[in-house]
C-alpha cells in the first residue's frame, strides 16, 4: 500500500481551520476551485457523512467520519463516488507561531503509486487554497 503526507502552514487559528474542515458551507468555499460549484454535507459524528460534490466537474468524495477530536483531528474513510476501494485520511491541526495552524494530512491505503501521485497533487492544491483563503501564511508551504 502507498501513502502520502502533505503539510501547510495556515495564517488562521486552529478553531478557524477546524471550521473550514467541518462546516459544510465553509468547506465548499475552498476545497475545490470556485468553477467547480462545490457543495458539501457534513455530519460531524462517528460514522457521519463528510461529502463534497461538484456536478459541474463530475466529482464527489463520499467519506465517512471514523473519528474526530475537535478542534485537533479528523479521520475519514475516503471514497470517490463510484469506486469500491476506500482509503484513510487523517487531518491533524497543530498550533504554530503567530497564531497560525499547521495542517498535516496523512492519506494511506492507495493501491498504486499512480493513485498516490494523483492525491499528492490534489492535496497540495487543496492545501494551497486553504492557505490562500486566509491571506497566505507567515511561512511557506511546508511540503
Amino acid at each position: 500500500m502507498h501513502e502520502l503526507t502533505e503539510e501547510a502552514l495556515v495564517a488562521a487559528s486552529v478553531d478557524s481551520v477546524w471550521l473550514d474542515l467541518t462546516g459544510a458551507g465553509r468547506l465548499a468555499e475552498w476545497i475545490w476551485p470556485p468553477r467547480f460549484e462545490t457543495t458539501a454535507v457534513i455530519e460531524l459524528r462517528e460514522l457521519g457523512r463528510w461529502e463534497v460534490r461538484s456536478e459541474v466537474a463530475g466529482l464527489a468524495v463520499e467519506a465517512t467520519v471514523l473519528a474526530f477530536d475537535a478542534p485537533r483531528s479528523l479521520r475519514l474513510a475516503w471514497r470517490w463516488a463510484g469506486e469500491e476501494h476506500s482509503t484513510d485520511v487523517e487531518i491533524a491541526l497543530e498550533s504554530a507561531a503567530d497564531a497560525s495552524t499547521r495542517v498535516i494530512v496523512r492519506h494511506t491505503g492507495f493501491l498504486s503509486a499512480e493513485e498516490r501521485a494523483n492525491h499528492v497533487e490534489g492535496w497540495s492544491n487543496c492545501l494551497q487554497r486553504l492557505v490562500d483563503r486566509h491571506g497566505g501564511a507567515p511561512g511557506e508551504r511546508l511540503r
